[in-house]
C-alpha cells in the first residue's frame, strides 16, 4: 500500500521563510528532506516485510526509489508497496484479516509515533542545517 510522505514538522513555515530570505533553494532542501524521510520508512519496511517471504512478490513491490512529486509548491514522496506490482498483500499484513492477525511491526514501519517522530526530526534537522549553512 503506497502512502505519500510530506514535510511535516513544527516551524516548517518559519524555516521556509528564513531560507527564502537567505536566498536558499527551498525546493532542493525539501527534496533532500523527503528523500531522507523515504530512507527511514523504507528501511523499517524492508526489515518488517522480511518474515513474509512466501513468494517474495510483496517484498519486491516495496517502493525503494524516492521519486519526489510536486503539486504546485507541495512536495511529496511515495513510500510503501506498489499495489499494481504485487503489494496488495501488504494491506492484509498491516491490518490483518478475520483469520490472520495484523503484523504490528509492518504497521509500525509506517504509522508508529516513533517512525513519525524520526521522520519529523530528520526533516527539521535538514532544514535547520541549511539555515545555519546559509548564515541564518
Amino acid at each position: 500500500m503506497a502512502n505519500k510522505t510530506y514535510i511535516e514538522f513544527e516551524g516548517f513555515e518559519e524555516a521556509v521563510a528564513r531560507i527564502t530570505k537567505l536566498e536558499g533553494n527551498v525546493k532542493a532542501i525539501t527534496e533532500k528532506a523527503l528523500k531522507e524521510s523515504h530512507k527511514i520508512i523504507t528501511a523499517k519496511a524492508e526489515e518488517a516485510i522480511r518474515p513474509h517471504k512466501l513468494t517474495g512478490l510483496t517484498e519486491k513491490s516495496l517502493k525503494r526509489q524516492a521519486n519526489v512529486e510536486w503539486a504546485g509548491t507541495l512536495g511529496s514522496v511515495e513510500t510503501g508497496f506498489s499495489i499494481r506490482q504485487g503489494g496488495l498483500a501488504s494491506i492484509f499484513l498491516m491490518y490483518g484479516t478475520p483469520r490472520t492477525k495484523k503484523d504490528q511491526n509492518l504497521y509500525n514501519a509506517f504509522w508508529s509515533k516513533k517512525t513519525q517522530d524520526e521522520v519529523r526530526k530528520i526533516q527539521e534537522d535538514i532544514f535547520y542545517a541549511e539555515i545555519r549553512k546559509l548564515g541564518g
